[in-house]
């Protein structure tokens, strides 16, 4: 779970995770540049692309490999390798390629002065962080790993670098149709982009983690027809669990986890109400608890089963209130200073009485964090300006035994350190 701090309240303050060397995946909200370190780019006319049926590319070697990557074509320029390197990228990307012809949105040109095994890794995490860059702003894109039924229905397995996605799916999409074993898009209706790239193992006696094709370790090819969300589950592997347990998720919880596993989402229009619409639709996320991976097949064939019930719930997370007792003093608002909440990149309420607010920091990164306490209530009567009698007014106003006034300055004062609630005029 992300590390916790609280804003007027319990809240939750999530910074972005740093990914891991190697690792394609970008910051929570953090809109890739236009010039990625992606060794050789070319940019070229776009096609649209076909999510399902077979591949019926060439082999020319004169002409790139197109694969689908959540919803882009992306070029791999094979020309300058090696025979054996060549057959190499063609061997690891073959159930990815695209059944459409035309050309791609982005060429990648793969490194042909290293190791074979290091090119095809460099390769693997150069096209994923050009397809992302292709499609920030356009979807919701989860570092997650896939898994599909026959009916098209997509089960999403999200968890952090490390957290078991790639074994996961490697055992389970034996049953199951293989999406991904790293990144998902998902459109505002619930529709799902594939991109069954090579599954990325770590071995031992290799530097880097060995690409290996889909195929390969018998995993099954997707369902005609498109592909739609069904559930999201987190992952929480633990040899610790003695048994394994699906367990229903608090939203602003789920929200918690969800967003730093997220790429470019403060680029997004409206991204934390397209999150609560597509959690919604699909009945809310669960938590996986368990120790090897064979145990996640029962689990999740008893997921349209799960009881949204106290008894089944996660616990949310733990956190003492910050409501002033004493000790160091706290800054008071100035009495003739006039507040409004700040502008924000969206925001939304989750579960009861609290807010989820998603902001974009001055270097790029988007922040969120989730309003408890007196602080949502502040955050609603801040919408437009207003004094601070007023403020304080409003807010006490609006509980059935009004909370003093000082515990809603204090709140005031934290919310304006955290960049929430802006002095209009002091």
């Amino acid at each position: 779970m992300p590390h916790l701090s609280h804003v007027g309240a319990p809240s939750l303050d999530l910074p972005c995770e740093t990914p891991a060397p190697g690792e394609a995946w970008g910051e929570v909200g953090t809109p890739f540049p236009a010039s990625l370190p992606l060794g050789r780019l070319r940019p070229s006319a776009s096609a649209a692309p076909r999510l399902y049926g077979e591949p019926v590319q060439t082999e020319s070697a004169s002409s790139p490999l197109v694969v689908d990557a959540v919803g882009v074509r992306i070029g791999i320029d094979v020309d300058h390798l090696g025979d054996d390197d060549r057959h190499a990228v063609r061997t690891a990307w073959r159930d990815a390629l695209s059944p459409e012809r035309g050309s791609p949105a982005h060429t990648i040109v793969p490194d042909a002065d290293v190791e074979a095994g290091v090119m095809l890794s460099r390769l693997s995490s150069d096209v994923t962080r050009s397809a992302i860059a292709a499609r920030q702003g356009e979807q919701w894109m989860l570092h997650a790993a896939g898994l599909a039924a026959p009916d098209g229905g997509v089960i999403v397995l999200v968890g952090r670098s490390g957290a078991g996605k790639t074994t996961a799916v490697s055992v389970l999409a034996r049953r199951w149709g293989y999406v991904s074993d790293e990144a998902i898009g998902i459109d505002d209706d619930g529709r799902v982009h594939a991109y069954r790239k090579p599954l990325s193992v770590i071995t031992d006696g290799h530097v880097s983690k060995v690409q290996h094709a889909p195929d390969d370790l018998g995993l099954q090819p997707l369902p005609d027809g498109p592909l739609h969300l069904r559930r999201i589950v987190l992952l929480d592997r633990d040899h610790k669990h003695a048994r394994a347990r699906l367990l229903t998720v608090p939203l602003s919880v789920a929200f918690a986890d969800l967003a730093p596993n997220s790429s470019a989402l403060a680029a997004m229009p409206h991204p934390l109400r397209t999150m609560l619409r597509v959690v919604a639709r699909t009945g809310g996320v669960l938590l996986a608890q368990y120790a090897e991976a064979a145990d996640l097949e029962p689990l999740l064939d008893r997921l349209d089963s799960v009881l949204l019930s106290a008894e089944n719930a996660a616990p949310a997370h733990a956190g003492g209130r910050v409501d002033h007792e004493g000790g160091e003093a706290v800054a008071r608002p100035n009495p003739t200073s006039i507040y409004r909440r700040a502008t924000v990149v969206d925001w939304c309420p989750v579960d009861d009485e609290q807010i989820a607010v998603l902001s974009a920091e001055a270097d790029g990164r988007g922040v969120l964090r989730v309003l408890a306490g007196l602080a949502p209530a502040i955050w609603s009567a801040a919408a437009d300006d207003i004094a601070v009698a007023d403020l304080v007014r409003e807010t006490t106003a609006r509980f059935d035994e009004a909370p003093p006034a000082d515990a809603v300055e204090t709140a005031m004062v934290q919310l304006v350190e955290a960049g929430l609630l802006t002095v209009v005029l002091s």
